[in-house]
């Protein structure tokens, strides 16, 4: 991360390197909002873009009138599936509309280069056919980007008492994006779960935590709702931004999470 307010939290751990091989995704049935930390702010200049690249399609809008905001599953348009070098350009942009501070072309790079990274990096993709779903990219509409950590950072108070302190690796979320039209259909709770049982399967985490912007209520909110509790908060980290405080969201993994439901 080229970023001086990026660097600071994420440098802390150590890094694991290791290259093994995915599992098959889960599923979860739960629609819900998504934000990540930064995905609230999107700017005015990016605004037409933005419009054009989320427009629902006929078929989008179908389900807005055919079925409730409680799916119980994801709609057949949407796919989960890695990112290869093809991805890399639209994944860019992704993030340039919704995210204030730019990733390094390292951040994308590594995706493709390092198996770790590409086996925690997953993207959702949009088809107007479902039935093209394997023979077509379709379009990207979210994305999510893990790192790997061999212990979780520790705040100072659960240091202290080592019974609440979890000994095992941490899956950190770098990015967990989405476009607002498709934020009612649990797809980005989908691929936190499918991202959450692939990892702790390929590689025994313990623990899952995110940055959030301290200003992004509604990402707060979604985090939490799937229990994660506010650890501490860092002044400064977000220094191009005003307020500029992020809140640690973390929790711990549970037997559930092995469900990818």
């Amino acid at each position: 991360m080229p970023q001086v307010s990026l660097t600071a939290w994420l440098k802390k751990p150590a890094v694991i390197k290791q290259h093994e091989p995915s599992t098959a995704p889960g599923n979860n049935d739960d629609a819900s909002l998504s934000a990540e930390a930064k995905s609230q702010l999107a700017t005015s200049a990016h605004s037409q873009d933005i419009r054009e690249d989320s427009k629902p399609t006929l078929a989008l809008k179908a389900l807005h009138a055919t079925q409730p905001a409680a799916l119980s599953g994801l709609p057949p348009q949407v796919d989960l599936r890695r990112c290869d070098k093809e991805d890399l350009p639209h994944f860019k942009r992704l993030n340039s509309l919704l995210l204030p501070i730019p990733y390094p072309e390292s951040f994308y790079r590594e995706i493709v280069e390092d198996p770790l990274t590409n086996n925690i990096t997953l993207l959702a993709t949009w088809h107007d056919d479902p039935a093209r779903k394997g023979q077509e990219k379709g379009r990207l509409i979210g994305a999510v980007r893990g790192r790997l950590f061999a212990h979780p950072p520790t705040p100072q108070h659960v240091r202290a008492n080592t019974s609440q302190v979890k000994d095992g690796p941490m899956l950190y979320l770098s990015t967990l994006v989405l476009l607002s039209p498709y934020r009612r259909y649990g797809i980005a709770t989908r691929m936190l779960d499918v991202l959450l049982k692939r990892a702790v399967e390929d590689y025994g985490i313990t623990t899952v935590g995110a940055h959030v912007w301290e200003a992004n209520t509604q990402g707060l909110e979604w985090y939490r709702k799937r229990n994660f509790q506010e650890v501490r908060r860092e002044a400064e980290y977000y220094r191009r931004l005003q307020p500029a405080g992020a809140v640690v969201m973390q929790r711990d993994v549970k037997v559930v999470d092995l469900l990818g439901k």
